[in-house]
């Protein structure tokens, strides 16, 4: 993706937040550029939760629509990527060693990210930017 079309992304991405989720989405893209693959998985889900806690999040989307979005797939595989980052055990199953592998953790940056965007843009349909 160019330069100017990430710079586009961004500032939709942006205009949907409020300051303290800019702050946080700002950290995302800093993450970004130097390979903080964690820190994109954890701060993708935190900006999702604030919005979900904010107080007029019912002028966004209908209860009904809300709670699809909060306990869909994606936000489901998003909570629980998050939880094995901050949660991290080491124990005797096999399927958590290697989690932090780099590569692995690069690929899930990028599907939290993609999530995180899809998410704000299916919360904010009804609003104009």
């Amino acid at each position: 993706m160019s330069n100017k079309s990430d710079q586009f992304e961004i500032e939709i991405i942006l205009n949907y937040l409020n300051s303290n989720s800019k702050k946080i989405f700002n950290e995302i893209i800093l993450a970004k550029k130097n390979n903080m693959w964690a820190t994109i998985i954890v701060f993708s889900l935190t900006i999702l939760d604030n919005i979900f806690h904010q107080n007029d999040i019912n002028d966004l989307v209908e209860g009904l629509e809300l709670n699809n979005i909060k306990y869909s797939k994606d936000i489901s595989w998003l909570r629980k990527k998050r939880n094995e980052i901050l949660h991290y055990e080491n124990s005797n199953n096999d399927e958590t060693i290697g989690f932090f592998n780099d590569e692995d953790l690069k690929i899930d940056s990028f599907k939290a990210y993609n999530i995180l965007c899809k998410n704000l843009i299916k919360l904010h349909k009804s609003r104009e930017i």
